[in-house]
């Protein structure tokens, strides 16, 4: 397997340039239930455990760990994707082999013992593959397990989804949900959880209510609304402008 090999100069180079090309790529990123990951008690460990629908996924878990930036971060990645991109490694990655048993044991291993660093934050996409964001949730075993090797941490559900809004480029949406006592999982009741987190967050971008979400990455103004803001502007009524389509 592929070990972690983390390097805080690296990481900060990386999440600089991550700032850059989020900016590039969405128009805002926006959470749901953020408290639920910034009220989170040190030195427990913790298992985000989060849904996998994009590409992007890897790097908005990088890009929210400066929100409790007192914690040890790892990430658990498909072992053919962290060969293709090894730098991850400098950020916390290690790997799973997901089809061979023997070497996923080993990572489940290698997991178990990251979490009993003081403040290790575990992050943990379940389904082990990307798959459609209309698909139903699969959770493959083995969370369950790591759960009952450290009894003390706590289960974070999240869910990422990607929406345009109208907008010339897309937002991404986060939802936190609350955290559950790992020796409380197993894992049907793991994958209703996070079915029930994906499920909603998937009717926020259908209805665009955004109502529950806060602005984490501010909106860059897309040109139909550069254009709006001068002419509230020139009205005088700049304050009333809305950034939002």
């Amino acid at each position: 397997m592929i070990l972690a090999n983390k390097n805080a100069f690296l990481d900060s180079l990386l999440y600089l340039y991550l700032q850059v090309s989020l900016r590039g790529h969405f128009t805002s990123i926006e959470a749901a239930g953020l408290e639920h990951l910034t009220n989170l008690k040190s030195p427990q460990p913790v298992i985000a455990v989060a849904n996998h629908t994009c590409w992007w996924d890897g790097l908005i878990v990088f890009y929210l760990t400066r929100f409790c930036s007192d914690r040890e971060y790892y990430c658990m990645m498909e072992e053919k994707q962290l060969r293709h991109y090894k730098f991850f490694t400098w950020i916390g990655a290690f790997s799973v082999d997901l089809e061979n048993g023997l070497r996923a044991a080993l990572s489940i291993r290698y997991a178990a013992k990251l979490l009993r660093k003081p403040n290790a934050f575990l992050w943990i996409f379940p389904q082990g593959e990307q798959v459609s964001r209309y698909d139903k949730i699969l959770v493959k075993h083995g969370v369950d397990y790591l759960a009952r090797q450290t009894n003390d941490a706590v289960i974070l559900p999240v869910a990422f989804a990607y929406e345009f809004f109208r907008e010339q480029k897309p937002q991404v949406l986060i939802r936190f949900g609350k955290p559950i006592p790992a020796i409380e999982v197993t894992t049907p009741s793991l994958q209703a959880v996070l079915q029930d987190l994906a499920d909603t967050a998937l009717l926020d971008c259908r209805n665009g209510n955004l109502e529950a979400y806060q602005v984490l990455l501010k909106p860059r103004l897309s040109m139909n609304k550069r254009w709006e803001w001068f002419l509230f502007l020139l009205r005088g009524k700049a304050s009333e402008f809305n950034a939002r389509n």
